[in-house]
């Protein structure tokens, strides 16, 4: 099966980006808010700003259990705007991608649309990778194979409470990227990252091996991108804070201004951090 035009591979621009001395700047939108077109114009402009390296597209379900106030808003918002699964490959395989696009969303997606057409559509569309926010590790196999043969790197998401030997365990695996939950609940923008966080980087590197770790949850601000890049993580993902930009109606060009602070956080990783 041909790789379809428009797919980038998540370990070359990791790849890129630690060849310059950068984390990664992720940033998240939810497909559909406020609407699917404004949405795909949103994806575009951010693909095109130079600012983001990773654009992460969440696929809206009626009942998003990880996402907090901000982004279960912004999904009821795009499922009111008409927003479904078609759709969602539709913006994907429209987007100019210049850039990795990887998708989260919730296993009912997945499993009522279908499996293999679901992997088989992300190929299709140009969809680098796939985070399912509540699927466990042991009932992800079928999903992980499917997500192999169709050249998607199926994400895998560990939390500060997750052991050692199950942190190895989930990520023997590992490509694409890891994605490191900064903290317990829900998310959303905070004030301050926990005090364990470097810790819990430093954990999730060793377990990964090769593979990329990002942190997400609470990420609100180049304070904190720089904070958690400076820690030891390749990356840092960026939701409720620009999500919060389009529920306000925030100009492009504000929102461009403020994603280019959070892309700059990135750079340089501090000298002081050995990621070897």
């Amino acid at each position: 099966m041909m790789i379809s035009k428009g797919h980038l591979r998540l370990s070359e621009q990791f790849d890129r980006l630690r060849s310059r001395g950068e984390g990664a700047l992720i940033a998240y939108i939810t497909l559909g808010d406020p609407t699917p077109a404004e949405s795909l114009a949103i994806a575009q402009t951010l693909i095109d700003s130079g600012s983001v390296d990773v654009l992460e597209l969440g696929v809206p379900f009626s009942d998003p259990i990880a996402d907090g106030p901000v982004i279960q808003a912004a999904v009821d918002r795009a499922l009111k705007a008409g927003m479904n699964t078609d759709l969602a490959f539709d913006i994907a395989g429209a987007l100019d991608k210049k850039v990795p696009v990887v998708y989260l969303t919730y296993y009912n997606i997945v499993l009522q649309y279908g499996i293999e057409r679901f992997t088989e559509s992300c190929r299709a569309a140009g969809v680098s990778g796939l985070i399912v926010a509540d699927l466990p590790f042991e009932e992800s196999l079928e999903l992980r194979a499917a997500c192999k043969l169709c050249d998607v790197d199926y994400i895998h998401v560990v939390t500060p409470n997750t052991g050692p030997e199950r942190m190895r365990k989930i990520l023997a695996d590992a490509s694409g990227f890891v994605y490191l939950v900064s903290t317990m609940g829900v998310t959303g923008k905070r004030k301050t990252l926990s005090d364990s966080l470097g810790e819990f980087i430093r954990r999730g590197r060793e377990a990964a091996r090769q593979a990329p770790v990002a942190v997400g949850f609470g990420i609100s601000g180049p304070d904190h991108v720089g904070e958690v890049v400076g820690m030891g993580a390749d990356g840092a993902i960026v939701g409720s804070a620009i999500v919060d930009l389009i529920r306000d109606g925030t100009s492009a060009e504000e929102i461009l201004a403020f994603v280019k602070t959070l892309k700059q956080a990135t750079r340089p990783i501090s000298a002081a951090v050995n990621k070897t």
